[in-house]
């Protein structure tokens, strides 16, 4: 598979909405009501909304394309500067830097596409010099925590993730950059 990494600028702001929205659709689809599932989808990933992430400054989003099926959309991952971050992460606010969604499609995962993002992710924090980078994962998705594990993250603590009404548990995982 030959993949093609980018930066995004707004004008990605529907693909990137259209995608992430599937991406996390089917992913998480058989642990959640539809209800919850859409009103989380609309909450996250609506134009608008990724008009707004993607000018934000504090925000980095990355999309991978297959240049062997005409440059289609595939996976993407978005990392965040924020000042609220935990005291169990280990690091000020301005070392660390949140990698705050990443998503494969399920057609392309095992094949490198996951890892090449992440290799991103971390040439971004590292360029804007953070020295920790984090993540929430859900308590109940061993494949990703298995990669995030393989790739230097360790478990420090958990927090509450809400999709529509329902709350979930997610792992606060951290690598040291």
């Amino acid at each position: 598979m030959n993949v093609k990494i980018l930066q995004l600028d707004v004008t990605y702001a529907k693909s990137l909405a259209e995608l992430g929205a599937r991406l996390f659709s089917d992913t998480f689809s058989d642990d959640n009501p539809p209800d919850d599932l859409q009103s989380f989808l609309d909450s996250s990933y609506s134009t608008e909304i990724q008009t707004k992430e993607l000018t934000d400054a504090n925000m980095f989003t990355f999309m991978a394309f297959d240049t062997q099926e005409a440059n289609k959309p595939i996976a993407f991952c978005q990392l965040r500067i924020s000042q609220k971050v935990y005291d169990f992460i280990g690091s000020t606010p301005e070392e660390t830097i949140e990698l705050q969604r990443i998503y494969v499609d399920k057609n392309c995962a095992g094949k490198g596409v996951g890892k090449k993002l992440l290799e991103k992710c971390i040439a971004k924090a590292t360029e804007l010099g953070k020295k920790t980078l984090w993540l929430g994962v859900w308590e109940f998705n061993p494949n990703a925590i298995k990669f995030y594990e393989k790739h230097g993250f360790r478990k420090v603590g958990s927090h509450t993730f809400k999709i529509g009404n329902k709350l979930d548990t997610d792992e606060i995982m951290v690598k040291v950059l």
